[in-house]
């Protein structure tokens, strides 16, 4: 093959850079320099270092965000690189970094260009760049992504083989790889990897290049290179995904090694018909760990990371929180409202609010309905929400309760709240809450702990969320059935299998005296209207009930007569439901949301 002088080289990647440039640019020279004073605006410096980074325009200080870095080409700057890729422009679940080289190039691990030469550390420039944004941000834990055009892209082969233990996953375009980064490459840590190459790249060829100082092995010999790094044993499939471009993958159970080649492309981001950007964000998408659905996101909150769903937002005047507690198997998360929340979205700004450790929360030992009241609060004041219509099902009227308390008197307005099967805070039925498997919970909780870590449970969880799922098929409403969001259930379904998932269940059964403990003896605020939706769910433990029929009799019975009471005294309503299962939520949405709308429609 023939050898190519370095100097031609750079003038290459800098023409194709301004070529690519010149075609993505359609603004005027005053919209241009508008465009470089506000990019300006978005520097950081580290020492003599500067990268730039881009945040979502609904950016939210207390809400996590995956963090992704893009390294432009030799001769680029980080302007330039952000004008072309554009990804803060197809997500906001990102926060964007720019950052930019020292020299024209980076040290992309060859040891043969000008930064190598001058000794600049670009590997622990990017490791500084990380520790500031995590410092300042909230950064999702392990998901941080990087991208690389051109040189920039051989440059995040670099970190590929250097800081897998950083990366989720990386992309690089328009770029094989050096023969002394291929001969020394180590990825610790196996990390997901995408390479998007023309055939025709003249530029850095698709087919690598031979020089006795700066090599480039062909890219198919870079993705099985990479693919066995990453500990990937199994043949690679091949298909052509789309005219003209064929994808070669490398997958095993954990990790995807793969290269998307452009038949007929040449040296350039815009191959052909493919939106690049949006095809490293999905191959991003498959590599998270946090999946979260449409509408979800996370919060920053005193437990850790909280999990909240935010729907109709469009809407204006006082917002629904909806927050959830336990069924007969001790689940306790926004699943149960994956009818109703859709179905409230189209008159309210409506919000599922998980507590520590749900779905995608952090697992926190102290998680329970009253260590999730601070977390409410700060969920509120980071939304700006601070006008509001408080819906607790089943258990979690305990953390309505002494979060009104706490806080209704402070600058969180309470409308009003719907108590949808309650716990009832009398003796005899906090008695009866305490009792197996409460206390069994609160007695052998760290004993349990291992046993969860090794998926000793899973199988039985398993058994019992198909079982809820039949349960809850033939509950919801025929004429309601397109407002059921089985997508959103199952996610959070699946959550609960999860270590965490199984831990947090445990954790807050065996917290669950402590909750009803804290919230027995605090009156009830008359100021605020409580309505009470009472299911005669009992009826089915009592007429299933081998022994202590009277003590379940008597639960149902006080039950009745405090919620009547409870609403009476505050101005609510009390609505009981007859021959009704407990899961209100997907039997009787209509209900609940009759009983909001009777105080915020006034």
């Amino acid at each position: 093959m023939t050898k190519i002088n370095l100097n031609v080289y750079k003038t290459f990647v800098v023409t194709a850079m301004l070529s690519l440039m010149a075609c993505n640019n359609t603004d005027s020279p005053e919209q241009t320099l508008e465009k470089q004073s506000a990019f300006e605006q978005n520097k950081k410096v580290i020492d003599d270092r500067k990268y730039y980074l881009i945040k979502p325009d609904n950016y939210n200080a207390d809400k996590a965000y995956k963090l992704l870095l893009a390294f432009h080409g030799s001769g680029g700057n980080s302007e330039q690189m952000r004008n072309i890729v554009r990804f803060e422009e197809y997500s906001d679940d990102y926060l964007i970094a720019y950052p930019q080289s020292k020299v024209e190039e980076w040290n992309e691990g060859c040891n043969c260009n000008k930064p190598n030469r001058l000794g600049i550390n670009d590997l622990e420039f990017v490791d500084h760049i990380i520790e500031q944004i995590q410092s300042e941000h909230h950064i999702l834990e392990d998901e941080i992504y990087g991208t690389g055009y051109s040189q920039g892209a051989l440059f995040s082969q670099n970190l590929l083989c250097n800081r897998s233990d950083k990366f989720k996953a990386i992309a690089a375009v328009a770029a094989p790889m050096s023969v002394q980064l291929s001969e020394a490459c180590n990825i610790s840590d196996p990390t997901d990897y995408l390479s998007i190459h023309g055939k025709n790249d003249t530029v850095l060829p698709y087919l690598g290049r031979y020089h006795s100082n700066w090599g480039l092995i062909s890219s198919p010999d870079a993705i099985s290179l990479i693919a066995d790094l990453n500990q990937i044993n199994t043949e690679p499939t091949s298909t052509t995904v789309k005219e003209g471009f064929i994808e070669t993958q490398y997958k095993n159970d954990t990790n995807t090694t793969q290269l998307l080649t452009a038949v007929n492309g040449g040296h350039t981001w815009f191959l052909n018909n493919l939106d690049t950007s949006q095809y490293i964000l999905n191959f991003f998408d498959q590599a998270t760990s946090v999946q979260l659905p449409k509408h979800s996101f996370m919060i920053k909150t005193p437990s850790g990371f909280n999990h909240v769903r935010a729907m109709g937002l469009n809407n204006d005047g006082p917002a629904v929180v909806l927050i959830s507690g336990f069924n007969k198997n001790f689940h306790s998360d926004s699943a149960w409202y994956a009818l109703l929340q859709s179905l409230l979205a189209e008159n309210y700004r409506v919000y599922s609010i998980d507590r520590a450790g749900n779905a995608w929360g952090d697992y926190n030992e102290k998680a329970s309905y009253q260590y999730f009241v601070d977390d409410l609060y700060t969920i509120l004041k980071s939304l700006n929400e601070t006008d509001i219509s408080l819906v607790s099902f089943a258990s979690s009227n305990i953390s309505a309760q002494l979060f009104q308390d706490k806080y209704s008197s402070e600058d969180i307005k309470i409308n009003n709240m719907v108590w949808v099967d309650p716990d009832i805070l009398l003796p005899h039925s906090i008695a009866l809450y305490k009792g197996y498997p409460v206390d069994w919970y609160k007695e052998y909780i760290v004993d349990l702990m291992p046993y969860y870590e090794e998926h000793y449970f899973t199988e039985r969880s398993t058994t019992k969320i198909a079982a809820e799922i039949v349960e809850i098929e033939a509950m919801i409403p025929t004429e309601l059935a397109d407002k059921m969001d089985w997508e959103f259930y199952n996610n959070i379904a699946n959550r609960r299998l999860t270590i965490t998932g199984q831990k947090i269940r445990a954790t807050e059964i065996a917290n669950y005296s402590a909750d009803l403990d804290a919230a027995r003896d605090i009156s009830i605020n008359t100021n605020i209207p409580i309505t009470i939706i009472d299911s005669d769910f009992e009826q089915t433990d009592i007429d299933n009930a081998e022994e202590n029929v009277e003590n379940l009799i008597k639960w149902q019975q006080e039950g009745t007569e405090w919620s009547k009471q409870v609403a009476q005294q505050t101005g609510g309503q009390y609505i009981p439901l007859s021959n009704a299962k407990h899961l209100v939520p997907f039997e009787n949405p209509l209900v609940i949301k009759q009983a909001i709308d009777h105080f915020l429609s006034k």
